[in-house]
């Protein structure tokens, strides 16, 4: 197809103070992505265990998902991956290092994912902060960058 997106939800949970999210893709973009990662050997993605599936979406979502509020990085880990028939999904979470209200404003979101692979990529993000909510959008036109204060 012509056309690849991912959706990303990004929560600030005020009474666990943590940050938790989810990559929504699709499968066979996914899987394409994590082939190109494992070219210089001489495996394929669905031949891997879990665990090393697991392995490889940790160090591609590290290098691929950075948000920071203010000047701080968030240190979002990378938790799990579900697949459905439909979609992939990678979780993250993250500690919130700050008090509450400085996630209120100055969020710098940078979301290359999979467009190391598809130069068409999408990468729309969802902020829900305190019952409010913001979508953007990371694609080629704004270097796969966004900010954004509530």
């Amino acid at each position: 197809h012509e056309f690849y997106v991912s959706v990303t939800d990004i929560y600030v949970d005020a009474q666990k103070a943590q940050i938790n999210g989810v990559v929504k893709c699709f499968p066979d973009d996914w899987e394409r992505a994590m082939n190109a990662l494992l070219s210089h050997q001489l495996e394929r993605y669905v031949q891997l265990d879990s665990a090393t599936q697991d392995s490889l979406h940790r160090v591609y979502l590290k290098k691929h998902f950075n948000v920071k509020v203010g000047q701080q990085p968030i240190a979002l880990t990378f938790s799990g991956t579900v697949t459905g028939p439909d979609e992939v999904y990678l979780l993250f979470e993250g500690p919130m290092e700050m008090p509450f209200e400085a996630y209120k404003k100055d969020w710098n979101v940078s979301h290359t994912l999979l467009a190391d692979i598809y130069p068409s990529q999408e990468n729309i993000v969802i902020l829900h902060y305190s019952g409010q909510k913001y979508t953007s959008s990371c694609r080629e036109g704004n270097n796969y960058e966004f900010n954004h204060s509530f």
